[in-house]
């Protein structure tokens, strides 16, 4: 059985990465896709129940917190969901995931839409996190995709890593330092981990997703989306134009 599945984190609340949700409202609707995995809605609470009866979606989303609410949207019945913290760091949890079961066919697929900490956190505590879902995962034997913005915001070693860590607050220690990929983007380590775990990531590594202000601006050139499965197959991630501060995320699915 085919279905698509869509990851994007919509709306932000900072003064540069800030989207009105009118303005996402209109591509989600366009799209059409069979689950939706969406991270930091702001006002996207008020319009769940519209969803539900267009779209014949159902849902389920995240307690709000600083960031909004994460939301998987689901034309399939959602049979079990929850919600994960990720380990905490210096008091603050490196990763907020809500994850679902949604019986496709004669399957049930498990879903995990993930929005990884940015501040104060680095490649150490993220890759943590990474690892910690992982695990939950790997005691569902079914078909598994892990999806959302991780955050992977480190740059290679140079003015832009020490820009990013002094805007976010990086501590040294989290630079992986010693290790094989301290001189390396973030996403470096990050790939290898979904890598040796069995998992398979869907987008393009090299690909950015994220920009600042409206002008669109690419700055480092980050990749912080990113959309991994295992027991499935998958076509290769089209990214979307900016909307919002991030590339929507689009992956058509079925299973083995």
């Amino acid at each position: 059985m085919n279905f698509s599945v869509l990851d994007w984190n919509i709306q932000g609340k900072k003064y540069y990465t800030h989207t009105l949700f009118k303005k996402v409202k209109p591509a989600l609707e366009k799209i059409d896709a069979d689950i939706v995995c969406l991270q930091e809605g702001e006002t996207i609470i008020d319009e769940l129940d519209y969803f539900k009866e267009t779209n014949k979606y159902n849902y389920v989303f995240s307690p709000a917190d600083k960031d909004g609410i994460n939301v998987i949207l689901s034309k399939f019945k959602i049979i079990k969901s929850g919600q994960i913290n990720c380990p905490s760091f210096l008091d603050r949890i490196s990763g907020e995931v809500i994850w679902a079961n949604l019986k496709i066919g004669n399957k049930v697929l498990k879903i995990y839409n993930c929005h990884f900490e940015i501040h104060d956190l680095g490649p150490k505590e993220r890759a943590a996190a990474l690892k910690f879902i992982i695990a939950d995962a790997k005691k569902y034997s079914g078909p598994i995709i892990i999806c959302g913005d991780f955050n992977t915001v480190v740059p290679a070693a140079g003015f832009g890593r020490k820009f990013v860590q002094w805007f976010h607050d990086v501590p040294t220690s989290s630079l992986l330092k010693g290790s094989t990929d301290y001189l390396k983007d973030e996403r470096y380590s990050f790939i290898k981990i979904i890598n040796r775990a069995g998992f398979q990531e869907m987008t393009d590594i090299a690909r950015t997703t994220w920009s600042a202000f409206s002008i669109r601006w690419e700055i480092f050139h980050l990749k912080l989306d990113w959309f991994f499965i295992r027991g499935l197959k998958a076509s290769k991630a089209i990214l979307g134009k900016y909307i919002s501060d991030h590339r929507s995320v689009l992956v058509k699915c079925k299973f083995d």
